[in-house]
């Protein structure tokens, strides 16, 4: 397995052995927030596993919300907050077997996972549900900010299972994901999503107004070659900014 975090919109790779974070300059991964102690937490790294441990830091170490407790084996797609920090462990396999992936086109992937995630939040399991579909989610994203073709029809698949997802967590990432993913497309919102993130908003407890404004500012850059139906559209997702921006 090759390990990742992500830290925003980076993503640092995570060598074998010791990896710490903390305020001091000579942290792996060095953050300016007076809430990080000097040596906050480490993360130890092997093939197989990544342990996420407190070093007696002063305001703590959060997992998906959760103060842990000494250390925590981390899964793909977890949360870590570390002061008013947040960064997500990624995991991926060296060699793709899973015949679930096949190719940078998506679309497929989301048949049977689809299904069991949709079982998952069906039942109120919504971490479940979360990482089934991350993997997936996360590098048809990769994939579209890589500049492979992305189709319609998939963006909108994703953009969907997004909203479930965002729903079930209370997690505003998947909202920025979708503000992310149509950036990377360069494609409108289609208007059933955003008609849906209206309500999502209300719902999630934090949205990244940095991701939608980038999207917005995209959309307004080609607006002279927009039709009235997208124009519409761009004055709801500009209305769903204001609606953020006085949370």
């Amino acid at each position: 397995m090759r390990h990742s975090l992500r830290y925003k919109d980076h993503d640092i790779e995570l060598p074998p052995g010791e990896f710490v974070i903390g305020r001091a300059a000579n942290c792996q991964l060095s953050l300016d927030d007076p809430l990080v102690s000097r040596n906050h937490a480490t993360l130890t790294v092997t093939p197989e596993a990544v342990v996420l441990a407190d070093l007696g830091s002063r305001n703590g170490v959060r997992v998906n919300s959760d103060r842990i407790e000494g250390k925590r084996a981390l899964s793909h797609g977890d949360q870590i907050s570390i002061g008013s920090q947040d960064m997500t462990l990624l995991s991926r396999r060296e060699l793709v077997a899973d015949t679930l992936i096949q190719g940078p086109e998506r679309a497929s992937a989301f048949g049977l996972l689809g299904i069991l995630a949709d079982k998952a939040l069906a039942m109120g399991r919504g971490e479940e549900a979360e990482k089934l579909l991350f993997e997936q989610l996360d590098q048809l994203l990769v994939d579209a900010q890589r500049g492979v073709t992305v189709s319609s029809e998939t963006t909108e698949r994703a953009s969907e299972y997004a909203l479930k997802l965002a729903i079930a967590t209370a997690n505003g990432r998947w909202v920025d994901y979708i503000f992310r993913l149509h950036t990377a497309v360069g494609r409108m919102c289609a208007g059933s999503i955003v008609d849906e993130l209206y309500t999502v908003l209300r719902r999630v407890k934090a949205v990244n107004l940095t991701a939608l404004r980038d999207y917005l500012q995209g959309l307004r850059e080609q607006s002279k070659n927009l039709g009235p139906a997208d124009r519409f559209l761009l004055s709801r997702l500009e209305g769903l900014e204001r609606l953020a921006a006085a949370r």
